[in-house]
């Protein structure tokens, strides 16, 4: 017996994400991988000359590039640092620039056009007085400034990013008529990125403070991410590897939730600091001597297996099923290329690093069944690895995965 219309038509549009649940198929519309791989972003500091960004030829510009990121938030501004936008939006790198409405039409000129938005002001009430007032004011004046002016209306306006997720959006209030997209910072201080967003806070609790700000706009998080201080207690800091791990979960999990594109913070450690003395110091996707953390290999391969230019395509539905131990959570991303394949990344909930004994935690590996509707070709990605299969299941409609703590990446294609 055929099903009626809207029954099927809910059938096709079955989120892209999914929970381990038994393995029973179900149809599934994926979304874009161009649109995951554009959802990821990192922040510089180009203008910092006094730090490891002085490195411009030697560190920054080849490193940016080799990492494939398209995206880069940054609020220095110079004639010297315009050059060096326009030159890596060559690459096809865009810019998200904090800004003032003062300075924003001639800073637009100087970059050009691989500037894509405008951010009004960074963590106001971290800097202390009457803030508030101050905060709406830029909002309204920049957002009024940008799309009052006929070589700047086409910039996105992103909302007012708070240091306080947890207090501050109810004193802010609503600004979301002054923005296109909303802000938000969820640093997850060393824990799983699904529990913990900061300020003790759950992830739903994260976002509906956000949306005291932002409305229904859509979010971006301007900032977000590990450091590698391990001994810090108010802010924790993970391994090198545990970040590597929880980087990649981090952009699925918020891809997942909705969030449009995640700048991880930062993109070059600021300077030496072989003692530990400082976090800031050590943000960074690079270190200080220019060599890179696990973190940046992670994140490169990631993208290169993902990569795909052609953004004008439909995706198809596919049936799939993902069987896990009891116990285990598996939660997945489905994307699909412009050529037809789909990519389904598997992501298994849980501890990579002990905050308390500060140390790595070995995740033993578990069987995970992932069943299609049909016979496809499927070959696995461990992009923490590398950005070559590593496993070729060949032509199947059953495939046993053993996931570990890390993603692994599923290419299915008929």
């Amino acid at each position: 017996m055929s099903l009626p219309g809207w029954i099927m038509c809910l059938l096709l549009l079955l989120p892209a994400s999914l929970e381990a649940r038994g393995g029973g198929l179900r149809r599934h519309l994926p979304r874009r991988a161009c649109d995951f791989v554009n959802s990821i972003g990192v922040n510089t500091h180009f203008g910092y000359y006094d730090t490891t960004y002085g490195l411009y030829e030697k560190v920054l510009r080849p490193r940016l590039l080799e990492l494939g990121v398209k995206h880069i938030r940054d609020g220095t501004f110079n004639a010297d640092v315009a050059r060096k936008y326009r030159e890596v939006g060559q690459a096809g790198i865009r810019l998200l620039l904090i800004t003032s409405a003062e300075h924003v039409a001639g800073q637009a000129e100087a970059i050009g056009p691989m500037l894509w938005g405008v951010e009004a002001v960074n963590e106001p009430d971290g800097r202390g007085g009457e803030w508030v007032d101050a905060a709406r004011t830029e909002q309204r004046r920049l957002y009024e400034t940008v799309k009052g002016g006929a070589a700047t209306r086409h910039l996105a306006v992103v909302g007012v990013s708070l240091a306080n997720i947890r207090d501050n959006p109810a004193r802010l209030g609503d600004v979301s008529q002054w923005m296109d997209y909303g802000g938000m910072h969820p640093y997850a201080a060393g824990q799983y990125p699904s529990r913990h967003w900061g300020w003790g806070m759950s992830m739903e609790a994260a976002l509906n403070e956000a949306r005291r700000v932002s409305g229904e706009r859509p979010l971006l998080a301007t900032e977000c991410g590990y450091h590698n201080k391990e001994d810090n207690s108010n802010h924790p800091g993970v391994s090198e590897r545990a970040a590597a791990i929880y980087h990649l979960h981090l952009f699925f999990i918020y891809f997942n939730r909705g969030v449009e594109r995640c700048y991880k913070y930062e993109f070059l450690d600021l300077r030496p600091d072989d003692g530990m003395t400082d976090m800031e110091c050590h943000f960074g996707l690079v270190r200080a001597d220019g060599t890179v953390k696990p973190s940046f290999t992670a994140i490169r391969n990631l993208l290169r297996i993902l990569s795909d230019d052609d953004a004008g395509h439909r995706c198809r539905p596919l049936e799939v099923g993902v069987e896990a131990p009891e116990g285990v959570t598996v939660r997945t991303t489905l994307l699909q290329k412009s050529d037809g394949r789909w990519y389904l990344a598997l992501m298994r909930e849980g501890v990579a690093y002990d905050l308390t004994r500060r140390e790595d935690v070995t995740v033993e590996p578990v069987d995970v069944v992932v069943r299609t509707g049909r016979r496809l070709a499927v070959r696995a990605y461990v992009p923490n690895e590398s950005d070559v299969a590593v496993a070729d299941y060949g032509r199947t409609e059953c495939v046993t995965v053993p996931l570990g703590a890390e993603v692994q990446i599923l290419e299915l294609s008929r």
